[in-house]
């Protein structure tokens, strides 16, 4: 298998190990440059920083994988032709980050042909690096799984903000008030969280590839499973519905149906 072979790997860690210095130096700076782009229904924050990360990501990545596309939240797509894709979100959580709250990380992740074989999340400020190899899941060096919770009722449920729904209401009768309890305003870590068996699902909308694409294979190896809302690959469309294993993802999904 192709993460047997740990270049990759590697250089995922050694990537992390530069943006978390940026993020480190930067976290609480009040000279930040902050602009805002529009994205379908939202406008989301940008920096300074963000932009510095995933220029200096690009930069060794072109040196290391000169033949290897890149795909990035600021800059877009790279096409080089290649079979290998890396996907950078330089800041998930900008607002966290901008705001002094360090519920914020760096994500990438490698793409080969139509499968993300690599993610890592790193979140520089609480110490937590997140990552999979070709057979399992790790929270630094110890090796996580997804929880074995069963029954919605029983299951807490993550999400980063409830605007990212046209019909809330109709969700929150469906699906938010029949689980434990829902928490709001996680971003990533509430993936993280999901892979550690801490949360039993994520349910989020008006997501971009670069959003999930290091959580998918950290989630799956873990032991849980991460799709659209019809139960397609990830980024295949804006939805994702993650789940701690195949009863609670099964069960989101259904209910999930007819909000497509």
């Amino acid at each position: 298998m192709i993460l047997e072979n740990k270049k990759y790997l590697s250089f995922a860690h050694y990537l992390a190990d530069e943006a978390g210095k940026i993020l480190f130096k930067h976290y609480k700076s009040k000279k930040l440059k902050k602009t805002f782009k529009n994205s379908n229904k939202r406008k989301e924050l940008v920096t300074n920083i963000d932009i510095k990360i995933e220029n200096i990501v690009r930069k060794a990545i072109f040196s290391k994988f000169p033949s290897h596309n890149i795909l990035g939240e600021e800059k877009g797509f790279t096409n080089k032709g290649s079979d290998f894709t890396w996907i950078i979100d330089p800041i998930d959580g900008t607002k966290a980050f901008a705001s002094g709250i360090p519920l914020f990380g760096f994500m990438v992740s490698l793409k080969y042909k139509d499968d993300i074989i690599l993610g890592l999340v790193d979140q520089p400020i609480l110490k937590e690096r997140y990552w999979n190899n070709h057979n399992a899941s790790f929270l630094n060096k110890k090796k996580i799984n997804t929880s074995n919770i069963m029954n919605l009722s029983d299951a807490t449920i993550a999400c980063t903000d409830p605007n990212m729904f046209n019909n809330f209401n109709d969700l929150k009768k469906t699906i938010f008030n029949k689980c434990n309890f829902i928490r709001w305003g996680t971003d990533v870590i509430g993936y993280l969280r999901c892979a550690e068996g801490i949360i039993d699902a994520v349910i989020e909308k008006d997501i971009k590839i670069w959003d999930v694409a290091a959580v998918e294979p950290i989630i799956r190896m873990a032991g849980g499973i991460i799709t659209t809302w019809d139960g397609k690959k990830v980024g295949s469309n804006d939805t994702i519905c993650a789940a701690n294993n195949p009863t609670i993802h099964n069960t989101l999904l259904k209910k999930l149906q007819k909000f497509l």
